[in-house]
């Protein structure tokens, strides 16, 4: 009887760690008075009308390799669609989408053929370019002490969104059991409000990295619907 004790302790304990470290890190309350100023500045990162940006995009794979592409992209955050190419420098496109309700992928040259590629990519964007919801489910001080946003998802995860006090904002993505999938980190942003550099981090496999550096971009104006009347 005691060895067997003995023997189910080192289980209990590993699936002790394995909890506590797939729990979401704790928000500590702040004075309600504050809540619009937090709300305000956890929409900062995120597009707030639709643009064409393009980025030079570096990447760091599982195994250590090394690429650089050229990412173009058309995103309205109001529908939450969005176009998208990678291209190489001299202007070959690898992978061209578009995602709406479904992904519609019209090019992809391997290694970007495969379907996690294209749904792990969908991921990011989102992500990184688009607010996950209006209303927060909580929000509050992180440990570290920078002021935190905390967001639902549909399958059951959470979103948060951090503004540390260097500047810096942090978009982290938990799955329903708690684990870290994604970490985004934007150090700066332009004059009009632009993330500006990106970092994507995947917290599981394959791990990857990627480095974004926003440089061009174009406001894309509203289309009015026509009256369908003639003006005289």
């Amino acid at each position: 009887m005691k060895t067997t004790v003995r023997r189910f302790i080192p289980v209990l304990l590993g699936a002790l760690v394995l909890s506590a470290c797939a729990a979401l890190p704790p928000l500590t309350p702040l004075d309600p008075a504050l809540k619009t100023q937090v709300q305000e500045g956890c929409g900062r990162p995120f597009l707030f009308s639709k643009y064409r940006l393009v980025h030079a995009l570096d990447t760091v794979l599982p195994d250590g390799k090394k690429g650089t592409a050229i990412g173009i992209m058309v995103a309205d955050p109001r529908t939450r669609r969005f176009q998208t190419a990678l291209m190489t420098l001299e202007g070959l496109v690898l992978f061209a989408a578009e995602s709406g309700e479904t992904l519609v992928v019209s090019r992809a040259v391997p290694p970007f053929d495969s379907p996690a590629f294209a749904r792990s990519l969908v991921e990011d964007i989102r992500l990184a370019f688009f607010s996950p919801g209006k209303e927060p489910l909580a929000w509050g001080r992180e440990e570290g002490g920078g002021r935190v946003c905390r967001f639902g998802r549909a399958d059951g995860g959470f979103v948060d969104v951090l503004n540390e006090e260097g500047g810096a904002i942090g978009i982290r993505l938990y799955g329903k059991g708690g684990e870290l999938r994604k970490r985004v980190i934007i150090s700066s942003f332009n004059p009009d409000g632009l993330a500006e550099r990106i970092e994507i981090r995947s917290g599981i496999w394959p791990l990857y990295t990627l480095h974004l550096r926003l440089i061009d971009f174009e406001a894309i104006a509203e289309e009015v619907p026509s009256s369908g009347g003639n003006s005289h």
